[in-house]
C-alpha cells in the first residue's frame, strides 16, 4: 500500500516553548505536562563552569519543547510559574 506522505519529507513541529532554572521547577513541569497529556522534549544547556560562572545561571538549566498546536494551552498553564521563562513572553 503506498503512503500518502510524500518521499523525504520532514514534519517538524516542535519548537522552543520555556526555559526553565531548577531541577524542582523541572519535575513540576513535566508532571504538569503529563497531567495536562502535552508531549515535550527537554533540551539541557550545557554551558562550561566558567560561561555559566560569567553569566551567573545555575547549572540545571533547561528548554522545553513542544508542538506548535500545544502553545496557547501550555501558555495558560504555566503563567503563574516562577522560574518558567517562556520564549517570547517578557516577564
Amino acid at each position: 500500500m503506498p503512503s500518502i506522505l510524500p518521499p523525504d519529507s520532514i514534519y517538524d513541529n516542535e519548537v522552543p516553548f520555556c526555559r526553565v532554572v531548577g531541577l524542582e521547577r523541572k519535575e513540576a513541569l513535566e508532571k504538569l505536562f503529563l497531567q495536562e497529556r502535552i508531549s515535550y522534549y527537554i533540551v539541557w544547556q550545557n554551558d562550561s563552569w566558567w560561561k555559566r560562572f560569567l553569566t551567573g545561571t545555575k547549572k540545571d538549566v533547561c528548554t522545553f519543547r513542544i508542538n506548535k498546536a500545544d502553545i496557547p494551552r501550555a501558555k495558560e498553564l504555566v503563567a503563574e510559574m516562577k522560574g518558567v521563562h517562556v520564549r517570547g513572553s517578557r516577564k
